[in-house]
């Protein structure tokens, strides 16, 4: 981010820190890979002191710049004093980073620090639910209940991306998550999601409930909002949907069968192939730490060699945390995994952790 903002410092651009990218910081939540903008500037000034500037055309982004893995928006207003349109107070909070201040023109700092609920939204229905589900998964703000559920048009796939990073990437994804289960918007736009909700588990091994609730709960167990981990809880259970019971497995297969799932899901929303391969990654494998301990080196020797590995490990955890079994069989694959890094720094014995010809050769 730095690089970028730095350029916009030095020019007479005129910006602020806008709506999540104000709240952020102001909850001390880790950087977004979602940057929003208010500016004075036009899209003319903005394409003459910017490289890359494109115009998506959505209410939110008059122009945006993909640099260092992150998106800016910048939404050109004719005034920053006025307050920021959006339907819930929070939103209106800017930042300027040249004063290092934070800018409130709707008195909204009580309601901020209190934490309160964000009472009924302004404007149109589905921003209303943008945010909603927004607040409530990155800052913990209670969305109002009851209401009409969505009925949206339709809603272009970036928007929808945007959407589920901003969910996923807060602090409690399983109230926005919720969220928009209850309104109708994961049926009408992610019907694989929603598939889930009707997908029922054994007691004996899922107490918590569906597919869906399981996937729910293991939010609940991230240590970190990292985008690719959560989007491998989100989607680690996608195949259970279309596999089949064989031989005392009630869901066979379903790791394998959910990767094209996942896949064509990222790519429908314009997710980035190399993310799309991290998750498919760690849908794939995430059955494979709970054996770790009892399969041969060989066969697991791909998948534990992956730089993914430790986020496989960390999904596993959340997963295995959301039902009752406890957390033994985490630290069981984590030795496991100690003991290969340890071996592969040993020049006498091979990763598997068995005495290397080098042992006998001077």
């Amino acid at each position: 981010m730095e690089s970028l903002i730095a350029s916009l410092e030095a020019s007479p651009i005129a910006f602020q820190f806008a709506s999540f990218s104000a709240l952020d910081r102001y909850f001390s939540l880790r950087e977004s890979s979602l940057v929003f903008i208010d500016t004075e500037a036009t899209q003319a000034d903005l394409a003459r002191t910017l490289d890359g500037v494109s115009y998506p055309g959505i209410e939110y982004g008059d122009a945006l710049v993909v640099s260092e893995g992150r998106k800016y928006y910048f939404r050109c207003v004719d005034s920053l004093t006025a307050p920021h349109p959006c339907s819930y107070g929070p939103l209106t909070l800017r930042y300027d980073p040249r004063r290092r201040v934070y800018l409130d023109k709707s008195g909204i700092y009580g309601m901020l620090r209190k934490k309160e609920p964000l009472g009924q939204p302004r404007g149109e229905p589905f921003r209303a639910l943008f945010e909603a589900a927004s607040l409530s998964s990155r800052y913990g703000l209670e969305a109002p209940e009851g209401g009409e559920p969505l009925r949206a048009g339709e809603v272009p796939a970036e928007v929808q991306a945007d959407l589920l990073t901003l969910v996923l990437t807060g602090r409690r994804p399983e109230t926005g998550l919720t969220l928009l289960l209850e309104k109708g918007f994961i049926e009408r736009f992610w019907p694989e999601l929603s598939a889930m909700d009707s997908i029922g588990q054994s007691k004996e091994f899922h107490p918590e409930g569906n597919a869906w609730a399981h996937t729910l709960e293991t939010f609940r167990y991230r240590k970190v909002p990292d985008l690719t981990l959560s989007l491998g809880l989100l989607l680690h259970d996608i195949g259970k949907a279309r596999a089949v019971s064989n031989e005392g497995r009630r869901f066979d297969g379903h790791a394998e069968i959910g990767v094209p799932g996942a896949r064509r899901f990222l790519e429908r929303l314009g997710f980035s192939s190399g993310l799309a391969n991290d998750v498919s990654f760690l849908i794939r494998n995430h059955m494979i730490p709970a054996a770790l301990p009892e399969l041969p080196f060989y066969r697991v020797k791909e998948c534990i060699e992956s730089p993914l590995f430790p986020t496989l490990l960390e999904l596993y955890r959340c997963d295995l945390m959301s039902t009752y079994r406890g957390p033994e069989g985490y630290y069981a694959a984590c030795k496991t995994y100690k003991a290969y890094l340890k071996n592969v720094k040993n020049p006498f014995r091979g990763p598997d952790g068995k005495k290397d010809l080098r042992l006998f050769v001077e």
